[in-house]
């Protein structure tokens, strides 16, 4: 049997959930039968990886940098000099709809638009425009893949209920909690055993609504004066975030680093993990966080599937600062192991894995 080539579309392969999805199914499914390529619009931490697996990488500057037109030009002219790929998978939303109309154009016979988010932030022009690309996703697309059925509901329209629901895997032993972690990462960035953590992991974006969580831990030191912010990621809402930081002066009592390569130990460091997005179409990080055990609190955008162990708190962000942090301090910090619920609610990478592997080769389209 020929090995099938898959050309996954999307911005950059950084630290971020949708990327670490796939760079973890990657490594699960079997590359003697299914490889890889990726277009991207820019590099990421993970690059050097997909090589290293056998991947292919090409660029081509995002829509954002060289308008419609050109965009829509130079995806044209890939899909014409790499014939070879008969089925690609898209992960932007809106963005999405544009490409799959490309690659039917160009007769690519299997053409996926994998919907990981459930809302868009825009507003005037913007909106009506990716209205507008959103019906091209039901039109020329082929398959459908979502996160979680708010996800599949909001991208795809009456194709809706054609999407697989492929769920978020993870690797569970990695995020297991490991009190030496604990104790290493502590001591790394100097914080005391009896200094509470509420930490945060994703990309700093708007969505996420890191802010929040910066505006909220004044109310949170007015009630437990020793406590730090623990947030990682890297984004475009990282100079704001410094910024409101420095303004409150809370330089001291907020630890911002970039995406971590073993971010799973500093889950273990947390006591808290706080999810506040604007909209989210699943939320790995909430799903690894609940596998080490930790309290989790999530806004009420954050759909109901993400709350795998039946434990996550759901907060409108409609409360006040003051609510929120009340609520999460007077919650108990004992953690249990939640790894085999992780596990029998099919949330292992592995099982993921081959369940895309076997989708990909039921394509059958070498």
């Amino acid at each position: 049997m020929n090995k099938v080539r898959v050309l996954h579309i999307l911005r950059e392969m950084e630290l971020g959930g949708i990327q670490t999805l796939l760079i973890n199914i990657y490594k699960n499914i079997d590359r003697e039968k299914v490889q890889f390529d990726f277009l991207l619009n820019s590099k990421g931490v993970y690059d050097e990886e997909i090589t290293k697996m056998g991947g292919k990488i090409y660029y081509m500057p995002h829509i954002t940098e060289v308008g419609c037109f050109k965009y829509s030009k130079n995806l044209n002219n890939f899909f014409k000099n790499y014939p070879e790929y008969k089925i690609i998978h898209t992960h932007f939303s809106h963005l999405s709809g544009l490409i799959v109309k490309i690659a039917y154009q160009n007769n690519i016979p299997v053409i996926i638009s994998h919907a990981h988010t459930n809302s868009v932030s825009d507003k005037g022009l913007r909106k009506i425009y990716k209205n507008y690309l959103k019906k091209k996703i039901s039109k020329y697309a082929t398959d459908f893949i979502a996160c979680s059925k708010a996800s599949a509901d909001y991208l795809f329209d009456d194709k809706s209920k054609n999407a697989v629901i492929l769920k978020n895997g993870i690797d569970v032993e990695k995020f297991k909690f490991n009190n030496e972690d604990r104790k290493k990462i502590r001591k790394k960035y100097d914080i005391n055993d009896n200094c509470l953590i509420i930490g945060h992991i994703g990309r700093l974006d708007e969505i996420k609504n890191q802010l929040f969580l910066v505006q909220m831990l004044p109310e949170v030191l007015k009630q437990q004066p020793n406590s730090k912010l623990l947030l990682i990621g890297d984004g475009p809402s990282k100079k704001e975030i410094e910024l409101e930081i420095e303004k409150n002066n809370l330089k001291s009592n907020v630890l911002l680093l970039e995406g971590q390569n073993d971010v799973g130990k500093y889950y273990s460091a947390m006591d808290y993990f706080v999810f506040p997005s604007i909209y989210e179409g699943f939320g790995i990080s909430l799903l690894e966080a609940q596998t080490n055990g930790l309290p989790c609190f999530a806004s009420s955008y954050v759909p109901k599937e993400a709350n795998v162990t039946g434990e996550v708190k759901y907060i409108s962000l409609d409360k006040s600062k003051e609510y929120w942090a009340k609520t999460i301090l007077k919650s108990s910090r004992k953690r249990y192991d939640k790894s085999k619920d992780i596990i029998e609610k099919g949330y292992d990478i592995k099982k993921v894995a081959n369940y895309l592997e076997r989708l990909y080769l039921e394509k059958n389209i070498n």
